[in-house]
């Protein structure tokens, strides 16, 4: 929606504005924790899945942190392109429509 919008209203410049570029940078970083997770081991979390981070006697190892990481990063990511797409759309209202 972030793209096809303006393509549909004729605002092609507003199909790649910061947010939506930053948005997309987020997505990154996520996707490389995520992966540094599953090599690390250790996220298996039960039935909770905020349990106390990497500590002795909880979860040894480093591998949740990576995990809780990717998660919260791909939810900034998701909230900027959601403010992206409502300033989209509040900024090529057309009156009268």
């Amino acid at each position: 929606g972030n793209f096809l919008i303006p393509l549909l209203l004729s605002l092609p410049d507003l199909c790649l504005p910061r947010l939506n570029a930053l948005s997309a940078w987020l997505l990154l970083p996520s996707g490389i924790s995520l992966i540094i997770s599953l090599f690390l081991g250790n996220t298996g979390l039960g039935w909770t899945f905020y349990p106390p981070l990497s500590g002795v006697t909880f979860s040894s190892g480093h591998g949740t942190d990576f995990l809780m990481f990717s998660l919260h990063m791909a939810g900034v990511s998701s909230i900027l392109s959601s403010i992206n797409f409502i300033c989209t759309i509040h900024s090529v209202v057309y009156y009268g429509v």
